[in-house]
C-alpha cells in the first residue's frame, strides 16, 4: 500500500438543509417587529391622548365632537387649580410618594450592599424570602396594615403612608441594587478599605455616588407606584385633608352633580404629569440601572 494514496474516511456527508418556508424572510422581521412595536405604542397611548382631548372640551359636548379642534377650553385645568381641596390631595400624594421612595432607596441601597459584598449564614434563604415577598398580592396586606395602623394611632398620617410605601418597594429594589453593586469591582472598595475607611463610609462615600443610576431607578419607580396606588390609600385614608390624589379623585367623582367627564379628564391629565416628567427627565439613568441590576441580579 503506499503511503501517497488518500485513505477513504466513512465520515457520512451531511446533507443539505431545506429551506424552512413556513417562516417569513430575515428582512422582513425587522419591519413585521416595527409594526407591531408601533401598534402597541398606539394602543397604549391612545387612551392618554383621548383624555387630553376630552379635558380641553367644554361640558358636555358629546363624543361625536372629542376630536373636533376648532375649540380649546382650559376652563376645566383652571378651576382645579383654583381648587384648594384638589391641591392638598396634590401636596398628600407627593409627600406620601418622595418620602416612600427615599425610605425604599435608603434600606435598598444597604441591604442590597450587604448581600453583594458579604457571605453570611442564611444569605441565601434570606434573598429567596425576599423575593417571594415581591410574589404576595397586594390585597393580602390591606387588612394587616389596617389593624396595625389603629393600634398605633397611624392612621390619617404621613408616617404611615411613608413606612408602608417605603415597606412596598424594598424586596424589588434590594434584588436591583444587589446586581448593581455586584456590577462595581471590589478593587476599589479595597483601595478605600487600605486607606482606612470603614464599610459604611465606603458605601455611601464610594459605592453610592458610582451607584446613582441604580438608586435613580429604584426612586422613580417606587415614586411612580406610589402616585398611582389607590387601595392602600383608601384604606389607611379616611381624612379629607389627607387623602391622595387617586382617592381624592374618586371622591371627587362622587361629589360631581352631572356627567362631567371633562373635569374628570383634565384630574387625570394632571395626576399624570409628575410620573411623566420624571421619566422624561431620568430616562437615561432608568435604563441604565435596570440593565445593570437585572444583568448581576
Amino acid at each position: 500500500m503506499s503511503f501517497t494514496q488518500p485513505i477513504e474516511t466513512s465520515i457520512p456527508r451531511r446533507a443539505p438543509r431545506e429551506a424552512d418556508h413556513s417562516r417569513p424572510p430575515r428582512k422582513f422581521k425587522l419591519p413585521l417587529l416595527h409594526i407591531a412595536l408601533i401598534a402597541f405604542s398606539l394602543a397604549v397611548l391612545f387612551p392618554i391622548f383621548y383624555a387630553v382631548l376630552t379635558s380641553l372640551r367644554p361640558d358636555r359636548m358629546g363624543l361625536s365632537k372629542a376630536f373636533a379642534l376648532d375649540t380649546w377650553y382650559v376652563g376645566h385645568y383652571t378651576r382645579l387649580l383654583s381648587d384648594g381641596r384638589f391641591l392638598r390631595y396634590i401636596l398628600n400624594t407627593t409627600i406620601d410618594s418622595i418620602g416612600g421612595a427615599l425610605v425604599t432607596v435608603v434600606v435598598s441601597a444597604m441591604a442590597g450592599y450587604a448581600f453583594a459584598r458579604f457571605r453570611f449564614y442564611g444569605r441565601n434563604v434570606l434573598l429567596a424570602f425576599i423575593l417571594a415577598m415581591m410574589l404576595l398580592p397586594g390585597l393580602t396586606n390591606l387588612i394587616p396594615l389596617y389593624k396595625l395602623a389603629s393600634d398605633f394611632n397611624l392612621r390619617d398620617t404621613y408616617a404611615a403612608m411613608i413606612l408602608v410605601y417605603g415597606a412596598y418597594g424594598i424586596p424589588f429594589g434590594v434584588w436591583v441594587m444587589k446586581g448593581f453593586f455586584e456590577s462595581i469591582p471590589r478593587e476599589l472598595e479595597e483601595a478605600a478599605a487600605v486607606d482606612g475607611a470603614a464599610p459604611l463610609q465606603i458605601l455611601w462615600r464610594l459605592v453610592v455616588p458610582i451607584s446613582l443610576p441604580g438608586l435613580t431607578a429604584v426612586f422613580l419607580i417606587n415614586f411612580v407606584y406610589n402616585w398611582n396606588d389607590f387601595l392602600t390609600a383608601l384604606v389607611l385614608l379616611s381624612s379629607t385633608s389627607m387623602k391622595t390624589a387617586t382617592v381624592g379623585l374618586f371622591d371627587f367623582q362622587n361629589a360631581l352633580a352631572g356627567n362631567q367627564n371633562e373635569l374628570l379628564a383634565a384630574a387625570c391629565v394632571i395626576i399624570m404629569i409628575p410620573g411623566v416628567v420624571l421619566f422624561l427627565l431620568t430616562r437615561k439613568a432608568l435604563l441604565e440601572g435596570m440593565v445593570e441590576g437585572s444583568v448581576k441580579g
